[in-house]
Parts: structure tokens; C-alpha cells; sequence
């Protein structure tokens, strides 16, 4: 009995070695992954945004004098020159890998005035530009994920304070005026060293409508111009938010 209980045990013992390395032997090392590497995406440009700039603006002015019976003198191309501050509000949004719209209204302070005078000093006139504000819309490319080219156009309202010394009739005229026009216009909008800082150089064409001045009932005499406004400016804005969105090519 005694032998039979000592066979089977080291049997049982023999089996259970041969088993263990038998897995030891066929067990395979542990596979060990390295991790991959993906890049960030680009920042969206899509967010509210606010800024503040400079510019410089050349105001043209097509004038001319009539009466009852037509148009006394007439000049065309004439204006002035100077500098502006502006602010600015808007919205953009990135509809696509490369495609940004916004919306956005500014205002710009300006002092730009020019004075002249006409049939030896008889008549003198100046015209000054007070304030502007313009609504908008713009369309940009994104040729990389820092830089946006883009057109621009939309509505837009000058204040121009007018002011007319007729020593013929002995007037004098001095009023403020509000013309209503459109502008379209171009630029670049880059994003500053991967932030939510942004530095924008556009130039705008202003065209605005006429308005005609009666100096004399009697007569009829009166002044009447048509102004338009070439500027360029250079806004740094910031933009609210943001954060992670389209990557270029995606």
C-alpha cells in the first residue's frame, strides 16, 4: 500500500514540473508599444474679438458751384489728408480647413481737413472729417494656420463738419453733415507667435454720396460734393476664446 501511495505521488509530482516548464518554455516576453506622437491642431480662428489701431486717410472731394442757370466752377480731386485712430468689434467664424467669414463694425477718430478758395478769394471753403463708422463683412484665406488674406466690404457713415465764406453775397455758411456710403477693401490678418493676439493691415476705398448746400434762395447759389476716402490702417485685436479646432489639409 505504502508503495502504491509513493508511485502516484511521484507521479503527480513529475507531471506537475514537466507542465510548469513546459509553460515557462512556451510563454512569449511581453511586447512593449512606444507611444506615437500626434502633433496638436492648429488653433481656430473662429471667436469674438476686440482691438484698437491707427491709419492714415486721404479724403477727395468732387465739388462744384452752380446757380439757376448750372454750374459755376467746378473741382474735382480735391482734399486732404492726415491721420485716424479706430476701434473695432467683430465675430469670426472658420467654416472649413482654410475658409474664415466674420462680421465686425468700427469706428475711427479723424481730424482730417483742407481748406480753398475760389475766383481770387471771393469764396472759401473747408471741409472737415470729423468721425467715421462702418459696418462689415469680410471673406479670408487661410494660407497658413497664422495668416488670413481677405476681402472686405460692407456700409459705412462720415461726419463732416463744412464750412463756407461767400464774399461775393456776403454769406457764410457753417454746418455739420452726415453722408452715407459703402467701402470694399483688402488685407492680412496674422496671428501673433501661436496666441490670441492678432495684427491687422488692411487698406479700404469709402465712397460716400452727395450733398448739395444752398448759399442763396434768391439766386440759387450753392455748393455741391461728392466725398470718398482711400485709408489704410494697421488694428491689433484679441480674441475671446477660441481654442483648438480645424488643422490645415484636414
Amino acid at each position: 500500500m505504502k508503495k502504491l501511495i509513493v508511485g502516484v505521488a511521484a507521479a503527480l509530482t513529475l507531471t506537475t514540473s514537466n507542465a510548469v516548464a513546459d509553460g515557462i518554455t512556451k510563454r512569449q516576453p511581453p511586447t512593449i508599444i512606444a507611444p506615437q506622437y500626434e502633433p496638436p491642431p492648429a488653433p481656430t480662428w473662429t471667436g469674438f474679438y476686440l482691438g484698437a489701431g491707427v491709419g492714415a486717410g486721404a479724403v477727395i472731394h468732387d465739388f462744384r458751384v452752380f446757380d439757376d442757370d448750372g454750374t459755376i466752377a467746378r473741382h474735382d480731386g480735391w482734399g486732404g489728408d492726415g491721420v485716424f485712430g479706430t476701434v473695432i468689434i467683430g465675430y469670426d467664424w472658420q467654416v472649413g480647413a482654410s475658409t474664415v467669414f466674420g462680421l465686425f463694425v468700427d469706428y475711427d477718430f479723424t481730424d482730417i481737413s483742407k481748406s480753398f478758395s475760389l475766383f481770387n478769394g471771393l469764396i472759401t471753403r473747408s471741409v472737415d472729417q470729423d468721425n467715421v463708422w462702418s459696418v462689415g463683412a469680410r471673406l479670408g484665406l487661410l494660407t497658413s494656420p497664422s495668416a488670413l488674406w481677405y476681402i472686405t466690404g460692407g456700409y459705412t457713415q462720415a461726419q463732416f463738419g463744412v464750412s463756407v465764406i461767400d464774399n461775393i453775397n456776403g454769406v457764410t455758411l457753417s454746418r455739420d453733415r452726415t453722408f452715407d456710403g459703402w467701402f470694399i477693401g483688402a488685407g492680412i490678418d496674422t496671428r501673433l507667435a501661436a496666441s490670441n493676439w492678432f495684427l491687422r493691415l488692411e487698406y479700404r476705398y469709402s465712397e460716400f454720396d452727395s450733398e448739395r448746400f444752398l448759399l442763396d434762395d434768391d439766386t440759387g447759389l450753392g455748393h455741391h460734393f461728392e466725398p470718398s476716402v482711400h485709408s489704410a490702417r494697421l488694428v491689433l485685436t484679441y480674441k475671446m476664446g477660441g481654442g483648438y479646432g480645424w488643422t490645415m489639409g484636414r
